[in-house]
């Protein structure tokens, strides 16, 4: 159906005044504002009823109208919905779900006060907090869930905030809240917005318990006790007479309840755009309003403040209502495919069927069945007609797989349609991929999404740290928050402008996550410990989720801290001292080369500048050496410490050619020692002199024999290594494609 479009000129909202000056306010009055939204909700009937059609699909509605067979004289006739159009969004949901459920923290945060060393730790515990408490919130998950789910089916989501302080959100469609028609695509562009809500008369009385705090922020007491009076029934009001202050007190007593007809009071919230760019909030009765129930000019910077746009993508022409959703894209192939089912089942009844023939009216009147026992007899004068009715089957089969695979398509599922689907010789790619199509989001609407939901995020985030009315939950998150080390003062310096929201690895697909961390295992070794702790535990959270990860690999490393460093150290001072220091297999060697090659490097470097005596350094060197050397045997077998074990290899290089300058360096101390012995006529001693040539010869024959233990020792390694990887790659195809196959496919 054609939409028909309506210029915003169309509606009655202010711009300029007669001299040219913009106008204090674009929203005239209350009856301009219900004007407004009738008008926007008579533009959307047509929309209206194909997102109610399309709903109606995802809730199971029958292809065929009841009515209408039965009228037909084919209320026989199959009608039935198979459900294809909610199993395709299930599986488009499951993988936005996955976007936030596969997170430990929703968010970051980016800190302005304190040293560097404590603005990052800082940083991530108010990440942590922030995010126990969305997850604490109880409608956190339904809304989420809502949000995306409205998102998916139709295209464009909102999410609001209906009260000026409250950091919880809201969400709806254009079903909830309405704009103007050719509205470009992005929040700034929108003039206006209207919103509807259902009230229950103790929730709207809650924002005026304080009257005179209540009008200060904003809210008209008197219109919003005349609205609540009007809409209440109490068994001491009978004859319709209004008494506000006893209705107060039933309020208070939580003895107030209301009639049949009038269990909410329906409000609208009104979102306008001033001509400064600013956002104004307003809200009043549906129902015959005489003011506005709330008012506050200019209440927002920016619209994003107010409300946040989802959309699924970017339309035809770049406005709102030409973005389509899932439901639109599925909707005729779905239809068509349960009419095509229908139609197979019903040629199936009645190819099973035995067809009559009476000769005459009063055989046909007479027709009856006699049965004795296995048997079956006919009244007379009826015959059993041979028939040949065609095999529906081969006709609809091929057009059933052919609208599934178009299904799949324009839906990103895996086709089971495929000649290769139970091949033998699928490889574990192949599998891998497979598994990571009926899951996977578009980069595109992925974007769109993240796009969306940083800006939501970022105005969550807003209202908790500059609230001025924080609520219990706000007040718990400042509590925790102040236990674990972050002051209050630092949360309130927040640079809120950067918040943005935390992406998912993979996607939104569990089979790409577990693709990319390990293809990031492979190259593990070039990062530092905190980078190889986080891959372990996003490795380890994916397999058992974060609740349970703490028991392997720990959030915080305090938690469990290694004795290692310190171990490093104590070495270090044994090794400077030249004593040999054994190295045992349990040990964190990433760790202790951290700790020893710097310390090494250190010690070369003072020799290569004179600083260092070569006849105290050369045990040091020799000591350091042999202990990095059996170090880096054990690293050696760790695929995550490649990049250290590479680096410390090439530091051992240089040891080398340092002990064998050092070598070279004491053998001129000593010609030179045994020259000035001469000289002064004193006898040397050979007893106490060692050839240095022998004593060269001994270094060099040293080391060459450590080379060659460490180099056939490597090897050793090197291949017991290839062994269990090659055992570990097979035991994990094995488990994959296990995995795989128990998995049931998406149709």
């Amino acid at each position: 159906m054609s939409e028909r479009p309506l210029d915003i000129d169309g509606l009655d909202l202010g711009s300029l005044t007669e001299k040219g000056k913009p106008v204090a306010t674009r929203l005239k009055d209350v009856k301009s504002a219900v004007g407004i939204f009738n008008t926007l909700l008579k533009a959307d009937e047509r929309s209206a009823v194909n997102r109610a059609r399309i709903d109606a699909m995802f809730d199971g509605a029958a292809p065929y109208n009841s009515a209408g067979l039965a009228t037909s004289g084919q209320q026989l006739k199959t009608n039935l919905n198979f459900g294809d159009a909610q199993r395709l969004l299930d599986v488009a949901l499951s993988a936005y779900v996955d976007l936030y459920s596969s997170l430990e923290r929703f968010v970051e945060v980016r800190g302005t006060q304190g040293e560097a060393s404590e603005i990052k730790p800082s940083e991530e515990i108010v990440a942590e907090e922030l995010t126990h408490l969305m997850r604490n919130w109880p409608e956190f998950h339904n809304a989420y869930l809502r949000l995306c789910t409205t998102f998916i089916k139709h295209g464009v989501a909102v999410a609001y905030f209906d009260s000026p302080d409250d950091w919880r959100f809201r969400v709806g469609g254009f079903t909830d809240i309405v704009i103007p028609r050719q509205t470009p695509a992005n929040e700034e562009s929108i003039d206006i917005a209207i919103g509807r809500r259902n009230y229950l008369l103790h929730e709207l009385y809650s924002y005026i318990k304080n009257p005179d705090a209540a009008t200060k922020v904003g809210w008209n007491v008197e219109e919003v006790k005349r609205v609540i009076t009007k809409n209440a029934t109490t068994t001491s009001r009978d004859s319709g007479s209004y008494d506000y202050e006893k209705m107060q007190a039933e309020m208070k007593n939580n003895d107030l309840y209301t009639g049949i007809q009038n269990p909410t009071v329906r409000v609208l919230h009104y979102w306008v755009k001033e001509m400064d760019g600013s956002v104004s909030h307003y809200i009043s009765a549906e129902d015959s309003p005489k003011d506005f129930l709330y008012k506050k000019v200019s209440r927002y910077e920016k619209a994003e403040q107010a409300y946040v746009m989802f959309t699924y993508g970017v339309g035809s022409n770049g406005t709102y209502h030409s973005i389509r959703g899932l439901g639109q894209r599925i909707f005729a192939h779905v239809q068509t495919s349960n009419r095509l089912r229908c139609q197979q089942i019903d040629g199936a009844m009645l190819a099973s069927a035995v067809m009559i023939q009476p000769e005459t009216q009063r055989s046909l009147d007479e027709l009856q069945f006699t049965y004795y026992g296995a048997y079956a007899v006919l009244s007379p004068n009826v015959n059993i007609v041979e028939k040949a009715i065609p095999n529906l089957g081969t006709a609809v089969q091929p057009a059933l797989q052919d609208l599934t695979q178009q299904l799949q398509l324009n839906t990103d599922t895996v086709s089971t349609y495929g000649p290769d689907q139970g091949s033998p010789y699928r490889n574990q790619m192949q599998v891998v991929a497979d598994m990571d199509v009926t899951t996977r989001l578009s980069g595109a609407s992925l974007n769109l999404f993240y796009a969306s939901w940083n800006r939501l995020l970022r105005e969550v985030v807003h209202r908790v740290v500059t609230t001025k009315r924080p609520d219990t939950a706000i007040k718990d998150f400042y509590g925790r928050c102040e236990a674990r080390g972050v002051p209050e003062e630092f949360i309130k310096t927040l640079d809120v402008a950067r918040t943005k929201a935390v992406r998912s690895i993979g996607n939104g697909s569990h089979a790409n996550r577990m693709v990319a961390l390990r293809e990031l295992q492979g190259i593990s070794g070039q990062f530092d410990d905190v980078g190889r702790r986080n891959l372990t535990r996003d490795i380890v959270s994916t397999r058992v989720g974060h609740d349970l990860a703490d028991r392997y690999v720990p959030a915080d490393i305090e938690k469990r801290p290694s004795i290692d460093i310190k171990i490093a150290y104590f070495e270090n001072q044994q090794l400077m001292a030249g004593q040999a220091v054994p190295v045992v297999g349990n040990e964190l060697h990433g760790t202790h080369l951290e700790i020893h090659v710097p310390a090494l490097a250190q010690l070369i470097e003072q020799l290569n500048t004179g600083e260092a005596d070569p006849m105290q350094a050369m045990p040091t060197l020799q000591a350091f050496y042999e202990h990095i050397s059996q170090t880096v045997q054990f690293a050696g077998g760790d695929p995550a410490l490649e990049g250290i074990v590479g680096q410390t290899n090439q530091i051992l290089q240089f040891t080398e050619e340092a002990i064998n300058n050092t070598a070279k360096a004491i053998q001129k101390i000593q010609r030179d020692q045994a020259q000035q012995a001469e000289a002064e006529g004193e006898e040397a001693q050979p007893q106490q002199q060692q050839d240095p040539k022998m004593m060269e010869h001994q270094v060099k024959m040293r080391i060459a024999q450590e080379k060659a233990e460490l180099d056939m020792a490597i090897k050793q390694k090197k291949h017991e290594q290839e062994i269990a990887l090659r055992d570990a790659k097979a035991a994990l195809e094995f488990r994959e494609n296990s995995e795989f196959q128990r998995t049931p496919p998406v149709t």
